[in-house]
This record gives structure tokens, sequence and C-alpha cells, in this order.
């Protein structure tokens, strides 16, 4: 069972990983996407990679996804 950690606001404080299978999303971004926002500075991440090593595991500050995706937020409720 995943925890939902929050900071009181509702919103996320956690890192996430990338989802790792095909059809797989993350806030209804394929990995794709998410690969996207990384490139142009849009979300924050951090790469866990062991020194000497070509690959590692790639995380997803959560909070800093789902703010890039409010930016888009139409409306609303007052």
């Amino acid at each position: 069972m995943q925890e939902e950690l929050t900071d009181g606001k509702g919103q996320f404080e956690r890192w996430v990983g990338l989802p790792t299978k095909p059809g797989q999303r993350l806030h209804g971004l394929a990995r794709a996407h998410i690969y996207l926002l990384i490139q142009e500075g849009k979300i924050k991440t951090a790469n866990l990679k062991r020194a000497g090593c070509l690959t590692g595991r790639r995380l997803i500050w959560e909070k800093s996804l789902v703010e890039y995706i409010n930016s888009f937020a139409e409306g609303g409720c007052p």
C-alpha cells in the first residue's frame, strides 16, 4: 500500500518513479511526455545513479508535476 504524504494543503510532497511499463501513466501523462517535460526543465527530477554506471533510477518530485498540470487548469470554483 502506498502512503499519501501531503503538506496539509493537499499537495503531494514525495519523490515518485517514472512509469516503467507500456500503457502506465503518472497523473495521466505517459513516460514519453514526462521525459519531454524533464528536458524542458518544467518539472523537478533526480537521477539516482552510482558512480561509473550508465543507468540509474529517475525520480520526479510529484508536487512539481502536479503544479505543472495545475498551470493548465481553467475555471473552477472561487
